[in-house]
């Protein structure tokens, strides 16, 4: 019979799990943005040809930030919980004192929420510039 897991081990591979998660799908979602955004950049020519269908990609951008932010804040709260835990027995044991401040869910909130406000940039600027000309 094997022994049972130490929940402390199983407590850090948790906050390793939620921590790389969160870091991940920033930079999916980043790359995901970045390339829809650039759809009306690459080919001049058929921003011409399309019109105004040519937004529905910087749209599709515009809506993955914003389903993003919605998730992020889900993530980053469940995130937050195993943090505090981990966090309190390391403080138990006397491993480490930690902070009481916490940047990681601000930072990466501002981050996302940045990311949505260059992507509806983005549509302002390909209809404005490009769509009216």
């Amino acid at each position: 019979m094997y022994p049972p897991p130490d929940p402390h081990m199983l407590l850090w591979d948790e906050y390793k799990y939620r921590h790389d998660h969160i870091w991940q799908k920033l930079f999916q979602i980043t790359i995901a943005v970045v390339l829809l955004g650039a759809v009306p950049y690459l080919k001049p020519e058929i921003t011409q040809v399309l019109k105004g269908w040519i937004l529905i990609a910087p749209l599709l951008g515009t809506v993955l930030s914003l389903i993003s932010l919605v998730l992020m804040h889900f993530e980053l709260t469940l995130f937050g919980k195993i943090a505090r835990a981990h966090r309190s027995h390391q403080e138990e044991q006397g491993l480490v004192q930690h902070s009481r401040h916490h940047y990681f869910r601000y930072l990466v909130m501002t981050y996302v929420s940045f990311l949505l406000l260059v992507s509806i940039a983005n549509i302002a600027v390909v209809r404005l510039l490009w769509l009216t000309s």
